[in-house]
């Protein structure tokens, strides 16, 4: 049986690297002066965020093989925690109550689906 210290290092490396991921390549995209197929590949940081999602994907594949589909699939919207303290962080986009509660909610939901 795996441990629980296992399992969660798996959730946080899924979870914010699907996260970090999205928001690369937003990063990639927002600097780009124009929409090109030749400035996309040429983009360090349409690479990383590919590089991140991919990631996301592999250690996904591992906690759907280590949890009920019904417990790791729920557990994966911890993305959307990762995503709003990093786009607070990164991008600057302000907290409103409705964010701040929507995290509280998920954590909460997360908390209680994994028992």
């Amino acid at each position: 049986m795996t441990n629980y210290a296992t399992i969660l290092l798996i959730l946080v490396v899924t979870t914010f690297s699907g996260s970090a991921g999205a928001l690369a390549l937003k990063k990639g995209m927002n600097d780009l002066p124009q929409l090109s197929l030749k400035l996309v590949l040429t983009n360090g940081w349409i690479y990383l965020g590919s590089f991140l999602y991919i990631l996301s994907a592999v250690t996904n594949i591992a906690l759907l093989k280590l949890l009920d589909y019904s417990i790791a699939f729920p557990m994966t919207s911890l993305t959307y925690v990762w995503t709003v303290i990093i786009s607070y962080f990164i991008f600057k986009e302000k907290l409103s109550v409705r964010k701040v509660l929507a995290v509280i909610l998920i954590i909460v939901g997360v908390f209680i689906i994994s028992q």
